[in-house]
């Protein structure tokens, strides 16, 4: 019985000294501070505002007085541009020099830099929890025959992930080919010019369900013979990556959530076309959106079309003219492969506004997820997951 007990007490001694060595207190707990892996920027980085230095290799503070030459890029912190006249005209100038300009925080410190400047910014975003301002912006200008055109990007990861992936899109707008935008050939004709694209990305913020994207490019209506009326024409891009593709977590697209309120900000917004309508039972739907002589003030009749794949899905038409909306529902299949894998859907339209006013208004992009349980007889959807994004054009 002695032993026993014996056996028993030691027994419990050891197993006291595992506990404390598994789990230290005090002064042995020893917290790991997470290393932020540098970027290796192989473009010289210049900065204005906080030291960068934490997130590239090789970052360089820049005097505004000096001149610097391409290529670069220049980061910037949106609280040091906005009081700053002196450093504003250093952006502005940036920017028309075809310097791609990084923005941390508000992206507003770019807005107003030049003349038919197109500017957006995220508005809204997850659910019913808002997102607000992007954690980085990113800004680039080109010219052709006079004519600005411009690339804007948005990310909402932490700074250390927002800043490399602003980085990389500033990288491709930096190649040799960077400025040869879709442009048609000028003409005594009206005819339809790239002027902007947008690029937005949910980044893993949905994570397990799925990514959402944006590459919306929007086209201005030229020689259009009116004395009265500017036309956009919005080529949306907007794709949905499931994270059954991402993270093998068996979240399949379901439907896909887009709409453009041509009125929202301005009262004067019109809604001139938009597609596709409702379609259904066929694989490939057509778009096709412009201006007709003769109806809402157009003087001439000019168009854009494109077509894209719609596979095991349902478009449901949702517009109103009454509203000025533009509205799109598509439902996927999401037992499908269309369900599994990328997908990426192309509506647009025609937005109409009186010259020498500001052109804004607003637009919807959404995506919902379904994971199948109890050997795929049932579904379980998440709520629709979105980002709003305010787009305002600067005569």
């Amino acid at each position: 019985m002695q032993q026993k007990v014996v056996l028993l007490i030691l027994g419990v001694l050891v197993g006291s000294l595992f506990f404390a060595s598994a789990y230290p207190t005090g002064n042995n707990v020893q917290h790991s501070v997470p290393v932020v892996q540098k970027i290796n920027n192989t473009v010289p980085v210049y900065y204005m505002g906080s030291n960068v230095s934490k997130y590239f290799k090789e970052a360089i503070p820049m005097n505004p007085s000096l001149s610097i030459k391409a290529p670069h890029i220049l980061v910037v912190e949106s609280s040091h541009v906005k009081n700053n006249p002196q450093v504003r005209e250093t952006v502005r100038k940036e920017l028309l020099s075809g310097i791609p300009v990084i923005v941390i925080g508000n992206p507003e410190v770019l807005e107003k830099a030049f003349r038919g400047q197109f500017f957006a910014r995220i508005v809204a975003g997850e659910g019913e929890k808002k997102i607000g301002e992007a954690t980085v912006y990113g800004y680039v200008v080109y010219t052709s025959n006079g004519i600005f055109m411009s690339r804007e990007f948005a990310s909402f990861g932490s700074p250390s992930t927002a800043l490399r992936d602003a980085y990389k899109w500033a990288l491709s707008n930096l190649r040799s080919d960077a400025g040869a935008l879709k442009i048609e050939p000028m003409s005594s004709g009206a005819y339809w010019v790239y002027h902007h694209q947008l690029d937005v990305s949910s980044e893993n913020l949905w994570e397990p369900y799925g990514r959402l994207n944006l590459r919306t490019i929007y086209y201005k209506l030229l020689n259009d013979k009116s004395t009265e009326y500017d036309w956009y024409n919005a080529h949306i891009r907007q794709q949905s990556v499931p994270g059954k593709e991402l993270w093998d977590s068996n979240w399949r697209t379901a439907d896909m959530y887009t709409r453009i309120k041509a009125n929202y900000y301005n009262s004067n917004g019109f809604l001139s076309d938009y597609a596709p309508t409702t379609t259904l039972g066929t694989t490939t739907v057509g778009v096709s959106i412009g201006v007709s002589a003769g109806e809402d003030g157009a003087q001439v009749s000019v168009s854009q079309s494109w077509s894209y794949t719609i596979p095991d899905v349902r478009v449901y038409d949702e517009s109103d003219y009454s509203q000025e909306l533009a509205k799109w529902r598509h439902d996927i299949a999401e037992d499908k492969a269309v369900g599994s894998n990328t997908y990426q859907i192309e509506p647009g339209a025609t937005l109409r506004f009186p010259q020498n006013s500001l052109h804004r208004w607003k637009e919807h992009y959404g995506v919902k997820y379904g994971k199948p349980k109890w050997w795929g007889l049932r579904w379980d959807y998440t709520d629709e997951l979105w980002i709003e994004v305010y787009v305002k054009m600067y005569n």
